[in-house]
Order: structure tokens, then C-alpha cells, then sequence
């Protein structure tokens, strides 16, 4: 302890050079932080994009070969009623499955009787359609009202391009599953934001009993699994495989991670500049704290050898500068912190928002504060100031008592 209160000392007694080498590591530490405190944001949300704005759950479950083959032989890897009720009965019983629902993928052309356009979507149970929403924020996600079966949900810029508005009459047209024209009408009950650039313009959530009438079958393409807690999303998948296996059934179990590729594109960019700005910020943090102790050591040459004639070893002389070297990260790494926590704040009340790449609407710029991110960037720290310290006073401590008293 007397070996830290005297390095307190040493640290105090050339106070500017100190306030900068801290300064520096604050500086840096609190932009590390700020940004990581960001993408830790952006993955939360494009989190729930993915699992509630593509609707896509934590589990999305498929027929062994329906991803390969299902486009050339959908009937041989749907799920047909008898099956769909089977499924759902069997995943009902665990514990971690909040909802199973069956889905089907519809295409087609969208007509409002004088102009015509493309679209995508699904069929979704409408009792459904609330709990996979989430706590998207309204106006997003798509409702649709149960007990209404040709009642439709329509992305924003679909009905802006065919002049929609809720309560319109629509046809949709497409193919039957055996590859005959087919056509229905139905009411559109809400209009949507879908978050993507590229669906927005085409997509719409039809109730599954009408998609299936669409397309003339009673079938389900998959199911859409909503776990209680997504960091159970591995776990369930191996229990519900086990389960369906023991049923009868030859599946494969995709997350939501998988599904989305586009949130995996992204982590893994923001992941690789993070990892950059870091290794930035930790260069000069090392170089400041190894500038601030060469300095030192050089500057205390004679007070270096008066130790040592006092009968302090040389792992003493070394320990002591490791201790300002500790002192100096510790403090920068507090400040970094305190500046972290103020520049957080004021940023998120700022209320500043921007357009997200492939967004299709605006967001809040936000700063979280990822905590283990923050212990590990400030651990890092740490024992690089250590590592930097340590050359700098082994040279010292290594030199002849006689020549460091007769420094100049």
C-alpha cells in the first residue's frame, strides 16, 4: 500500500504532464466507448427488426430439403394440415416456446382495377400477428384483425403507388400451387412501414387461411418459432429438433440470425471497425503512458540511485513505476468513463435521428452502454499501460547506483 501512495505522489508531483498522458486515455477510452455503446444500439435493433420487423421470430423451421428443392416441388416439403396440427401440438409442451405459427410465402400481381403491380408477402394467423410485432414502434409490422379473413396488410409505399388507403378493395393474382391462374379480392385494414428499403414498395401480411386459399392448398410453407428469451434461441433449436425427430418429422431449424443476412453483413462490419478504432485508441494510450514513464525515469535518474543506496532492489524500483504506470491508466480510464456516461446522456437526449442504410424509415441515434464491451476495452488499458510501463523502468532500475547518483 505505501508503494501506491508513494507512486500516487510521484504521479501528482509533474501534474501536467500527467493531466495530458490521462487526458489522452480518457479521450480515447470515451470514444471507444461511445461508438461501442452505438453498434451496441444498432445490433439491438436490427435484433428486432429481424425477429419482429421480418416477422422472421427467433426459429423459422422447414421440411428437410425445402430450401434447396421447395421451389421446383413445393406439395412434397410443405407441411400439410394433419402434419401443421401435429407441429404445433408437439412444441406447445416446452417451456421456452412462446408461440408456433404457420406461415406461407403468396406472389403475385396487386391490382386496385385500373393499374397493376408486383408483390411479396405471406400468410400469417392473424391472432398471431400482435405478439410477432413486439415493441415495434406503431405504424410498423403490420396488423392485421382476426376473424377477418380477406382483410390484408399493405406496406406504405405499395399503396401509395396504387393510391390505397385502409378500407380500399384490392386484387391479388397469382399462381395456384399446381400452377393455375387465380385471383381474390380483399379489403386492406392497415398500411405499414416494413423498415427495408427493398420491400417496402411490395409487400403485404394476408391472413394464412386466405394465402392458402390463394394458392389453393391447405398446407403450411414453415413455421415461425417466438422463444421467451432469445439467448435460448441454440438451446430450443437442438430441444426442438430432438422433439420433431421423435414425432416423426425431417427438419431443419434455421435462427433468426441465419435468416437475416443482412443483419450478419452488418455486425460483422461494425465489429471489424471497432476492432480498428480500438487498436487505435490502445497505440496511444500505450505510446502516451510509455512517453510519460521514459520521461520520468530519465528525469529521476539520481533519485532512482538514492533508492537503491537506501537498499531498495531493483524489482522495487521496477514495482514503483509500474504503480504510476497503474495510477495513470486507472485515472484515464475512470475519466473516460465519467466522460462516457455524460456524453451518452447527452446524446440520446438530443433526439437526434437519421436514415439507416436499406431503411426505410428514420431512427434515433442512441448510445447504450454495453458494460462488458466497457470492462474489457478499460481491462485492456490497463495492462497495456502496464506492459508500456515496464521497459521504461527496468532500464532505470538496471543502471550502476554510482552512475544514476552522478547523473546530470
Amino acid at each position: 500500500m505505501n508503494l501506491l501512495i508513494l507512486a500516487l505522489r510521484n504521479v501528482l508531483r509533474n501534474r501536467r504532464r500527467s493531466l495530458a498522458t490521462i487526458a489522452a486515455v480518457a479521450a480515447g477510452l470515451a470514444a471507444v466507448n461511445l461508438f461501442g455503446g452505438y453498434i451496441a444500439n444498432v445490433y439491438a435493433g436490427l435484433q428486432m427488426q429481424a425477429v419482429a420487423g421480418e416477422r422472421l421470430g427467433h426459429l423459422t423451421i422447414y421440411k428437410k430439403g425445402m430450401l434447396t428443392l421447395g421451389k421446383l416441388k413445393p406439395k412434397k416439403y410443405m407441411f400439410d394440415a394433419a402434419e401443421t396440427e401435429r407441429v404445433q401440438q408437439a412444441l406447445r409442451e416446452l417451456p421456452s416456446v412462446k408461440l408456433v405459427s404457420p406461415r406461407l410465402s403468396i406472389s403475385g400481381i396487386a391490382s386496385n382495377g385500373k393499374a397493376s403491380t408486383i408483390f411479396i408477402g405471406e400468410g400469417v394467423v392473424a391472432e398471431h400477428a400482435d405478439a410477432l410485432r413486439g415493441s415495434l414502434p406503431e405504424g410498423t409490422g403490420g396488423r392485421l384483425q382476426p376473424g377477418m379473413r380477406y382483410g390484408l396488410a399493405v406496406s406504405s409505399e405499395l399503396a401509395q403507388m396504387l393510391q390505397f388507403k385502409q378500407g380500399d378493395a384490392l386484387t391479388l393474382m397469382t399462381s395456384t400451387i399446381d400452377g393455375q391462374a387465380n385471383a381474390m379480392d380483399a379489403q386492406i385494414v392497415d398500411i405499414f412501414n416494413t423498415g427495408n428499403t427493398n420491400t417496402n414498395d411490395k409487400y403485404l401480411i394476408a391472413p394464412v387461411a386466405f394465402a392458402q386459399s390463394l394458392v389453393d392448398t391447405s398446407s403450411a410453407e414453415r413455421f415461425v418459432v417466438l422463444l421467451d428469451d432469445v439467448d435460448k434461441t441454440e438451446v430450443a433449436r437442438i430441444e426442438i429438433a430432438r422433439r420433431l425427430a421423435s414425432a416423426g418429422f425431417d427438419v431443419e431449424i434455421k435462427t433468426w440470425k441465419e435468416l437475416s443476412s443482412f443483419y450478419t453483413s452488418v455486425r460483422n462490419l461494425f465489429d471489424m471497425i471497432f476492432g480498428f478504432i480500438a487498436s487505435i485508441v490502445f497505440v496511444v494510450a500505450a505510446m502516451s503512458i510509455a512517453n510519460t514513464m521514459a520521461m520520468a525515469v530519465v528525469e529521476r535518474t539520481r533519485e532512482i540511485g538514492t533508492l537503491q543506496a537506501m537498499g531498495m532492489k531493483r524489482r522495487g524500483i521496477v514495482g514503483l513505476f509500474l504503480a504510476e504506470g497503474l495510477w495513470l491508466a486507472a485515472i484515464g480510464v475512470l475519466a473516460g468513463l465519467a466522460a462516457t456516461l455524460v456524453a451518452a446522456f447527452a446524446v440520446n437526449q438530443a433526439g437526434i435521428s437519421y436514415v439507416p442504410p436499406n431503411s426505410s424509415y428514420a431512427v434515433l441515434l442512441l448510445v447504450d452502454l454495453d458494460w462488458p464491451r466497457i470492462a474489457v476495452v478499460g481491462t485492456v488499458v490497463v495492462l497495456l499501460a502496464l506492459a508500456s510501463a515496464l521497459l521504461p523502468a527496468w532500464r532505470g532500475a538496471r543502471r550502476d547506483i554510482v552512475d544514476a547518483l552522478a547523473f546530470a
